[in-house]
Formats: C-alpha cells, structure tokens, sequence
C-alpha cells in the first residue's frame, strides 16, 4: 500500500511509462533489450524486497572500506529521506556524504542534470585522484 501511494504522489507511474516510451523509440535498442531490462527489474524487485525490510540499520551493514555517497532525493516516499538519513549517519567510511537532489524516488533520473553535476563534483575527484 505504501508503495502504491508513493508511486502515485512522486510521478513514478508517468515516469516508468515515459521511459518506456523512449526505449520504444531509441536507437539500437531492441525489443529483447527492452524484455531483458524488465526481466532485471523484477528480478531485482523479488531480491531486493527482503532485504529493505530489514529489522534496522546494522542488517543492512554500517562500515565500508569504500567512500560511501547516497544520493537520495528530498522528498522520497519510497526510500524515505528521514531514514535514509538516519542510516547514513550511522555509516562509517573513509569519506560519506548524503546528497539530497530535488524530487523523490526517481530524482536522478527526472532531474538527470543536478545528479550528474553531483556526481562530478563530489565522486569525480576521488575517480581521477585529485
């Protein structure tokens, strides 16, 4: 239920079905590609549920030996932003940063501008080495 009223408040029913659309249309893009690819999110869908209903934050895992980065958009009904914040700030890594970006479950898809300069400005730099 509560992913149903998600969905519907962030867009995602206009969204999933635009992205649909654009696959239809894109270049070199088959119909397989387009099966395989909702094959993956099914697949994804039926792993992945347990695990985000988890008992808490240490099910999930809190230490890294990896820079940690969630970025998360700040009105997610989804992945709630409130808890995705409060398991950030249990995390431990040699470098974390919680990047809100505006909208909700699919923000870095819809505002795919504001999540690439984010991406360039704060994962870039450990990619390269400066």
């Amino acid at each position: 239920m509560q992913r149903k009223w998600s969905y519907r408040f962030e867009g995602a029913d206009e969204f999933l079905s635009g992205t649909m659309g654009l696959a239809l249309v894109a270049p070199g893009i088959t119909l397989q590609d387009i099966n395989d690819d909702t094959d993956g999110q099914i697949l994804s869908g039926e792993r992945l549920f347990d695990r985000s209903r988890s008992q808490g934050p240490k099910e999930l895992g809190l230490e890294s030996f990896l820079p940690m980065f969630v970025f998360e958009g700040d009105e997610d009904f989804t992945t709630p932003t409130a808890l995705a914040r409060q398991y950030f700030k249990l995390m431990k890594a040699p470098r974390r940063q919680f990047v809100p970006i505006l909208g909700g479950h699919f923000a870095m898809f819809i505002h795919s501008d504001e999540f690439l300069r984010e991406l360039v400005k704060r994962v870039r730099p450990l990619a390269v080495g400066n």
